[in-house]
């Protein structure tokens, strides 16, 4: 028997085909059915059209192609040996940026994507996570609109923001623009505080054990004991392997295997189209059944975002829970919430440390279109995992632009030999429900995946 379903409320969408054998999973093939050639229409534009263009890969996560991107461009500079300069201030603004979009996001993720399908099965039913008008909806939606303002305060707009090129930032906030941006993050704060986890978010910060789970009330809490309840504590589980691309925003870079932590090397990461669709449908091939590329490191699927980020990082109540849950669905929710209390933590420093008296931009001394030939690469941790943005140019202009993103990492296709990320996590559950939630873990972004 097959099954043919088509996973909604992410950004973008997805047919999940799972084929079935003794009430379970035995096949599972994610399939990303909507092309939209980003990396196409790069092609021959100048190299700054490429701020522009990207954050429009994504209405979520446009900060963070933004981010990759010009880190991508200063790269060209770096390698062609051409000094640039960028002021502490600019460095605190982009990463204050991207804080902030991932904050939101996870909000968002947590309230419209996770509670409304656990709360809809479960035997404790409540109101208040139904979507449009339960009260903890309502008030996740107030609160991700809140701190995005903080975002706009000084990018000028969210989403598709523009502000960050090679030298620094367009922008230059005022005292008062910062106190804005101060008192939106307290009310994200205060949300996280009273509606998520009911304790302070000192308090939060320093649980270290998997029982400290415990203490957590709030939305979180019913997540907890609705996880329990689904058995969400026990499915899920992948290879079981981490990467980390980037130390950015207070993380840590690097990659686990077989629980051991090591450095990364970029070189190693290679992107295939083997079950990729061809633009060529003469070429098409019976394997092929999806736009997602396949991306591997050192010829390995790993799992890219929060939970990895928590485990290289050595966050201790995440690794607690890591090690008695595995990579299971509740562990990987729960890495993503306590992401939000970190995230919030290193706002508030970054905040401190911003001197409005800097330059936010120091023009490069030579422009993108004077250099002849030039490659770059961009890496930056996005709200769903790693991202990378590599270029070419010559004489200006674009020859290649490649994107790989968190969402090609973590549910990009393989086949029984080799199951990617999601794919190993799905094989051998027992209902849909069960499958769309370990989708949902990840966090999926369609629109990213097929750029």
């Amino acid at each position: 028997m097959k099954t043919v379903d088509i996973i909604e409320r992410i950004e973008g969408e997805a047919k999940l085909h799972l084929s079935w054998k003794n009430g379970k999973v035995q096949d599972a093939h994610i399939a990303f059915l909507n092309f939209r050639g980003f990396e196409y229409m790069l092609q021959n534009k100048p190299a700054l059209d490429a701020l522009v263009y990207t954050p429009r890969i994504c209405g979520i996560c446009g900060q963070a192609h933004l981010y990759a991107t010009v880190n991508a461009l200063e790269n060209i500079y770096s390698n062609a040996n051409i000094p640039l300069e960028i002021t502490p201030k600019a460095k605190s603004l982009r990463q204050l940026g991207l804080i902030i979009e991932i904050i939101q996001s996870h909000i968002k993720w947590f309230y419209y994507f996770i509670m409304p399908d656990i709360n809809q099965q479960s035997h404790h039913f409540d109101e208040k996570f139904v979507p449009l008008k339960g009260q903890s909806w309502l008030k996740a939606q107030e609160a991700s609109s809140s701190i995005v303002k903080a975002l706009a305060t000084f990018a000028g707009q969210w989403p598709h923001t523009s502000y960050m090129i090679p030298g620094g930032v367009v922008s230059d906030p005022t005292f008062m623009d910062m106190i804005f941006v101060e008192n939106y993050i307290d009310k994200a704060i205060s949300f996280f505080e009273k509606q998520m986890v009911g304790v302070d978010l000192s308090h939060y910060l320093s649980f270290s054990n998997a029982e400290d789970i415990t203490h957590i009330q709030g939305d979180v809490n019913q997540f907890i004991q609705m996880s329990f309840e689904q058995g969400f504590d026990t499915i899920g589980q992948s290879h079981d392997r981490f990467f980390v691309i980037s130390d950015d925003l207070g993380f840590a870079k690097g990659k686990i295997k077989n629980k051991n932590t090591v450095k990364v090397d970029l070189n190693k990461i290679e992107e295939s189209s083997a079950f990729t669709f061809e633009l060529d449908v003469q070429k098409q091939k019976k394997e092929k059944y999806s736009w997602a590329k396949t991306v591997k490191y050192d010829n390995l699927f790993y799992e890219t975002g929060p939970l990895a980020r928590a485990l290289v990082q050595n966050r201790k109540q995440i690794k607690s829970l890591h090690k008695e849950y595995e990579d299971t669905i509740l562990t990987r929710v729960m890495a993503r919430v306590d992401e939000i209390a970190f995230l919030l933590h290193q706002s508030k420093e970054l905040l401190q440390s911003i001197s409005l008296n800097e330059a936010s931009f120091i023009e490069p001394k030579i422009a993108l279109k004077e250099i002849d030939e030039g490659f770059g690469l961009g890496v930056i941790e996005a709200t769903r995992g790693s991202l990378q943005h590599k270029v070419d140019i010559k004489n200006g202009l674009i020859q290649r632009y490649d994107v790989i993103t968190p969402t090609v990492w973590n549910l990009g296709p393989g086949n029984s030999l080799d199951y990617g990320v999601a794919q190993k996590a799905i094989i051998g559950v027992k209902s849909l429900h069960e499958a769309t939630m370990i989708l949902r873990s990840f966090d999926v972004c369609s629109v990213c995946t097929t750029h």
